[in-house]
């Protein structure tokens, strides 16, 4: 990157807490490695979920294609290249690609209804969608949960993920950017490196108390 366009980059990063239409503009353009990538791409994600959260009565019978696209358009006009059902391995709910610099991060999304469901989704992505080499060692599992209780339905998650002695290597870490998240690590099937997943739950519980 041009030594000028990085400072001016740098300069403009400063406002982005002043100034809404700023938001992570910079950090998009700045990210130099896949992990500064993945890190501003989680970021946006949380802020999408955050405001897609703030009025689940109107997403309550929303399929979960339909709310995957909505996250996908809204990737789109922060400037990612993001797509729906792509093919890579089958087809991907969620494909964010950086062409330039080949980076490729992959999201699977369900519907919570029970935990074999969500085991689904997770060897979906670890083991059909995911290639596991160093440009695409990351990936998320979008979990749309329309349940009382988040937290317990997140922790109950991790207990049975935790269960399959099949997962080599599984790790399970706190998200510090999100108590309702966690993150888990284990060798990729094809590769053998280090594949990391964060577990994002989407929090459309709406079932108000006073009628």
């Amino acid at each position: 990157m041009h030594k000028d366009l990085k400072l001016s980059l740098e300069n403009l990063n400063s406002f982005s807490d002043d100034v809404v239409g700023i938001g992570n503009f910079a950090n998009r353009m700045l990210a130099g490695t896949y992990e500064e990538f993945i890190s501003v791409l989680y970021d946006d994600i949380d802020k999408i979920v955050s405001k897609m959260e703030e009025n689940p009565e109107l997403l309550i019978k929303t399929s979960e294609d339909a709310l995957t696209i909505q996250i996908i358009n809204s990737l789109h006009f922060m400037g990612y290249d993001s797509s729906h059902e792509t093919k890579i391995g089958g087809h991907a709910d969620l494909v964010v690609k950086k062409p330039i610099k080949n980076w490729l991060w992959i999201g699977e999304a369900k519907i919570h209804k029970d935990y074999a469901w969500l085991l689904k989704g997770f060897n979906q992505l670890t083991t059909r969608y995911s290639t596991g080499n160093d440009n695409n060692c990351q990936g998320g599992l979008l979990i749309y949960i329309r349940n009382i209780n988040a937290k317990n339905v997140m922790d109950k998650w991790k207990e049975h993920l935790e269960k399959q002695d099949d997962i080599e290597e599984l790790k399970i870490t706190p998200c510090p950017n999100n108590s309702l998240s966690f993150y888990s690590s284990h060798n990729h099937q094809r590769t053998g490196l280090e594949f990391k997943v964060r577990h994002v739950p989407l929090v459309l519980c709406f079932k108000p108390q006073d009628k």
